[in-house]
């Protein structure tokens, strides 16, 4: 389905380690608040196969009841590529419609999960990201990405559209039209261009963006998870519903955090360091 290279059998991911046929193929590292899951294929350029979905499936699954967890970071082993789409050996044994509608609802309802978390989700782009593995990136909230990296929404040179929700994402971030050229042009474009067109949150030097994407992790987790959540149920709700609607459920967010026992004592932490400091300066805003 996706630009990806050819590749081996995979692996099943677990808490801390991971399993596979021989070689480690994810690799899920939970450590409250911050989870990380890896790909570990650079042998065919962390080309996606069936086994490492249905271990991003499991994870995902599972965070869906992890209030310990606030942000999860996806990320790749090697500096060539992020991912450079679908395992093509292995995908070409999917024959007929109806194993294409089945990988592209299996993959697909996986990337409609991971967005919909209430946790926020960090890609760390290292290396070139093509065809599903732009899609798996563009599911993320934020995406931190190497200044070589270059994504290519690159599924035509196989026949293909994207499969994933890809184009949906890639016009709601850049537009109807560069969106069609991109696609039907399959264009490859720099991390320059991504970070311009909103693509890519944070451009950063080679080999640093696992090492940014852990700091963003640390600097939102300090936030708590009520105010993390909060942040990202509001600011989807701005991008999914109408606007009345968004508004009433900013208010019903905003309501519950306000009586909530993190405020109160985020607000006394605040008023004591004002009257540590003699009440001088402006007071704060909420």
């Amino acid at each position: 389905m996706e630009g990806g290279h050819e590749g081996s059998e995979g692996g099943e991911g677990r808490e801390g380690a991971v399993e596979g046929s021989g070689e480690v193929e994810v690799r899920v590292e939970l450590a409250p608040p911050v989870a990380t899951f890896t790909i570990c294929r650079p042998h065919v350029r962390n080309a996606l196969d069936l086994d490492s979905i249905e271990a991003l499936g499991r994870l995902v699954n599972s965070l869906e009841r992890r209030p310990d967890i606030e942000v999860l970071i996806i990320d790749s082993e090697g500096t060539q590529a992020f991912i450079a789409g679908g395992d093509v050996r292995q995908f070409s044994t999917l024959r007929g419609a109806l194993a294409g509608r089945a990988l592209a609802t299996q993959m697909g309802d996986i990337l409609l999960k991971l967005a919909r978390l209430p946790q926020v989700v960090i890609a760390s782009v290292s290396g070139d990201a093509y065809g599903g593995g732009v899609e798996l990136a563009l599911a993320c909230d934020l995406r931190v990405v190497e200044r070589s990296s270059r994504f290519g929404f690159t599924q035509a040179r196989f026949g293909l559209t994207s499969g994933w929700g890809g184009s949906r994402r890639l016009v709601e971030l850049v537009g109807y039209s560069r969106a069609l050229d991109v696609m039907l042009n399959t264009r490859v474009l720099d991390a320059e261009t991504c970070e311009r067109w909103g693509l890519a949150n944070y451009v950063v030097e080679d080999g640093q963006a696992l090492a940014e994407a852990r700091l963003m992790a640390t600097r939102i987790s300090a936030l708590g998870f009520e105010a993390v959540y909060g942040i990202k149920r509001v600011v989807r709700a701005s991008q999914t519903l109408a606007l009345e609607d968004a508004i009433a459920e900013e208010r019903e967010v905003f309501a519950g955090l306000w009586a909530s026992r993190h405020h109160e004592l985020r607000v006394a932490r605040f008023l004591e360091r004002r009257e540590g400091s003699g009440g001088e300066g402006e007071g704060g805003e909420r």
